[in-house]
């Protein structure tokens, strides 16, 4: 089973890819639930490179490891594994930037849920999970090219 999602942002894509990987701790929705700290929440990192890590560091101080960066190609795509504690091994997220008219096509596919029922379980979740993060960058993207935010 793959997860695949798509939105289309008013941004060109180095601008778009840069708003995802660069800024993501101005617009992943931590707060709302969308962190693996809960309470303890504070900030989200993408290490822009193949090797770097995708993590949470925690108001204590403390990081979460997410995944690793697979692939990096700015402003194209850029790809990471993604596992929770509780699954039996780690899924693959591959998030695409195309260039569409004046703007950009995100398109994002979350792979690998079949390694155990663990993991079965919870895609659904993820499923309506990336549908509300997208949102929010949907929204952050819009802001930005409004002139709102820097």
């Amino acid at each position: 089973m793959t997860i695949r999602k798509s939105i289309k942002v008013e941004q060109p894509p180095p601008i778009v890819f840069r708003v995802f990987c660069e800024q993501i701790g101005n617009w992943w929705p931590l707060k709302q639930g969308f962190s693996f700290g809960g309470q303890r929440a504070k900030e989200i990192f993408i290490e822009g490179r193949i090797g770097g890590r995708f993590y949470e560091r925690f108001a204590d101080g403390t990081e979460f490891e997410v995944g690793r960066i697979i692939d990096y190609q700015p402003p194209a795509m850029v790809t990471f594994t993604w596992r929770a504690p509780q699954w039996e091994g780690p899924t693959r997220v591959a998030v695409r930037f195309l260039a569409d008219g004046d703007g950009t096509r995100v398109e994002l596919e979350h792979s690998g849920w079949d390694q155990g029922p663990k993991m079965l379980g919870d895609s659904n979740e993820y499923s309506n999970g990336w549908d509300f993060i997208l949102g929010q960058f949907q929204s952050r993207v819009a802001a930005v090219g409004s002139g709102v935010l820097g």
